[in-house]
């Protein structure tokens, strides 16, 4: 088992929850990429909008699977849409799945629990208590330039026939200000936020339709890999491309619910 981008916030979580039943390979960026006998890739290594497609490529012609945590629109909608890539995951016998994170994947299976309603609001709420990855600050700092462009609303719409949009915020409203006026300035906007460490560590993700309400909380920051964690066990009969929302909403919902 390979575990892309092990060394950031969500990589090294990713690796550490694997090793209860994987012998993981952990990689960073600079080192060598070889998918070659690996059961499967499992990529964390954002921001996903500046990684290297051939890397799925390549993982797929090894005969390995490809499962990420990417909650970029772009990314998500290249793979699942590839129609070359689905055929040859399919001959390859493996699958390919993105979005494999609180959004899109904890997200879409919260609107299955509420009943698939036409207009659906999601907000990931980041915990603010605990280690702040840049792509999280510059996702949050955004939280106050409207809609986030995650592949919820576009994968809801093919799926589900839902109007959707999609938000990030912080958990403690009062973290914003600073950090969206910091926005432009990622790096620099995590490592002001570094020190500051109050409210809870995991956060939770939301799916809002009217008063109606579904949520689910993380105890710390592994509810952003945990659906991932869920899929790789449950791969046996999945080939190709596709969306999380190939696995049941439910079961997922309560793996998640009982791991996170």
């Amino acid at each position: 088992m390979i575990v892309l981008g092990a060394r950031g916030v969500f990589g090294s979580l990713l690796a550490s929850e694997l090793q209860r039943d994987y012998d993981v390979v952990p990689l960073t960026r600079g080192m060598a990429f070889d998918p070659r006998g690996a059961f499967a890739v499992a990529c964390a290594a954002g921001p996903f909008q500046q990684l290297d497609r051939g890397l799925v490529r390549t993982t797929v012609d090894a005969g390995a699977h490809w499962l990420d945590i990417a909650d970029d629109e772009m990314w998500f909608f290249d793979l699942i849409d590839d129609r070359a890539l689905d055929a040859r995951a399919r001959e390859r016998g493996v699958a390919v799945i993105p979005g494999l994170s609180t959004l899109p994947a904890l997200s879409g299976a919260l609107v299955r629990r509420l009943g698939a309603p036409p207009h659906v609001t999601l907000t990931l709420f980041i915990g603010n208590n605990n280690r702040k990855g840049v792509a999280a600050i510059a996702s949050a700092a955004q939280s106050g330039n409207g809609p986030l462009r995650t592949p919820d609303r576009e994968l809801l719409r093919r799926e589900l026939g839902i109007d959707a949009q999609a938000f990030v915020k912080f958990e403690i409203p009062v973290a914003a200000p600073l950090l969206r006026f910091l926005g432009r300035a990622p790096r620099l906007a995590a490592a002001i936020a570094k020190p500051f460490r109050f409210g809870t560590r995991g956060g939770y993700v939301e799916a809002r339709a009217g008063n109606r309400v579904e949520r689910i909380r993380g105890g710390d920051q592994r509810l952003a890999i945990l659906p991932l964690v869920f899929a790789l066990a449950r791969l046996d009969d999945v080939r190709g491309c596709h969306a999380p929302s190939v696995f049941d909403a439910e079961e997922l919902l309560r793996f998640v619910e009982a791991r996170a």
